[in-house]
């Protein structure tokens, strides 16, 4: 078993190293090969990477910084804050080129050293709304 700051330390790892730094062998090694996206509906390491490409070719620029971090044993739970520029479409709506930042909150279980599920929780309506594609009802 892992220690609270060993689970932090990979945590920051799946932030800085992959979805910043975009570095796909770093999600081989941290990353269980059963590792399930609940949010991205990505069973598998293959899908989980072809999200990544997806969501980083949407907003190529995209930067996760997390803001809070909370653990135990066998969970991390993280408070984040995404900003990206949208270059392709998006959920049917198309590019902009506008930037947006948006919050974001993730919950990783992790088991023997390895990344193996996550749950993601995005406030994609502030960011659509930032781009344009939406209005808040008055």
């Amino acid at each position: 078993m892992m220690s609270v700051e060993e689970n932090k330390t990979l945590a920051n790892r799946f932030y800085e190293e992959i979805l910043n730094r975009r570095k796909l062998d770093v999600a081989d090694e941290i990353l269980a090969s059963q590792y399930f996206d609940h949010s991205a509906s990505a069973p598998g390491l293959d899908n989980f990477k072809q999200y990544l490409a997806m969501i980083t070719r949407v907003f190529p620029d995209i930067n996760v910084t997390v803001e809070d971090m909370l653990a135990d044993d066998h969970k991390v739970a993280v408070r984040l804050t995404v900003r990206g520029t949208q270059a392709d479409s998006f959920r049917g709506f198309p590019p902009t080129g506008g930037q947006a930042t948006w919050s974001g909150m993730d919950i990783i279980h992790i088991s023997n050293g390895k990344i193996v599920e996550r749950w993601s929780e995005r406030d994609f309506l502030h960011m659509l709304v930032q781009l344009g594609h939406v209005q808040y009802p008055h």
